[in-house]
């Protein structure tokens, strides 16, 4: 396997439905890549625990103010999308990522990668949107806009 690269696009919702939908168009095939979730993420003491995304995410879109990444794998390893990602940053919004082979036949392809781009962005009805390489993305939306303009693969 080459490098990946990610693709993000912002929205302005923690719509769970929203979340459900990329999951199903980008990565229906997945398994979550974490046993449990917490909340705060990371937190020595947690408030909040979580068996499962699902659990996770219907908690995520009534609590808006609690920043979370969650990740999930494609279940096969010759898919083109490795990773689906939904970032909750604490701003109310919401970033998914895709982490897709930046390469196809051996060499750099971001035609694949803009494609995909735009795919996402016409999915989730989302204007905002970036190509990065394994570095995940800001984590309000205010920042995610700053970096999606200093970006050259939009």
């Amino acid at each position: 396997m080459g490098y990946l690269a990610d693709i993000y696009v912002i929205v302005k919702s923690r719509s769970k439905q929203d979340g459900i939908n990329f999951l199903n168009e980008f990565l229906p095939n997945r398994h979550e890549v974490a046993d449990a979730y917490q909340i705060p993420q990371y937190a020595e003491k947690s408030l909040h625990q979580f068996d499962t995304a699902d659990e996770l995410m219907s908690f995520l879109q009534l609590n808006t103010n609690y920043q979370q990444s969650i990740y999930w794998r494609h279940s096969s390893t010759n898919a083109v999308n490795k990773y689906a990602m939904i970032f909750y940053t604490s701003d109310a919004c919401m970033i998914f990522g895709i982490s897709r082979e930046a390469e196809l036949y051996g060499k750099l392809d971001t035609k694949h990668l803009k494609m995909c781009l735009a795919q996402l962005k016409k999915s989730l009805n989302a204007t905002i949107g970036y190509i990065d390489y394994e570095n995940p993305p800001a984590k309000t939306y205010h920042e995610f806009v700053k970096q999606a303009k200093n970006s050259n693969m939009q």
